[in-house]
């Protein structure tokens, strides 16, 4: 998410810290990031899933009412998972969070490694 630059100022009668702005929005972003970890929290409606029950597409809710999409790709090793994500949170501009694909164990199928996820 593109970052705002912040400056001491006055909105009405109250006094704008810059410091304290700045924060939030590094807050916010943080929480964010934190929200596209785990999407099917925020899938609002219909769920496509594959033959094998992954989630493959849904719409999205970000919890402040923003719309946006889900689009999984289901592991070809694991049916029934999925391998990398990413999910939209429309706006101006529109950000995209992307999972990338994650490594799983050969027998488990337990996630051994999880890229971070990359915000553009």
């Amino acid at each position: 998410m593109p970052k705002r630059t912040w400056t001491d100022g006055v909105l009405g009668n109250t006094p704008l810290s810059a410091i304290r702005l700045n924060q939030l929005e590094t807050d916010l972003d943080a929480a964010l990031v934190a929200l596209a970890r785990n999407p099917d929290d925020l899938f609002a409606g219909a769920v496509t899933r594959d033959a094998n029950g992954a989630a493959i597409s849904a719409v999205v809710k970000w919890p402040d009412g923003v719309d946006g999409t889900y689009s999984g790709t289901a592991s070809v090793s694991f049916p029934g998972s999925v391998s990398a994500y990413t999910i939209t949170r429309v706006g101006s501009p529109t950000i995209t969070y992307t999972q990338p694909a994650v490594t799983r164990d050969s027998t488990t199928g337990q996630i051994t490694n999880r890229p971070p996820i990359t915000v553009s």
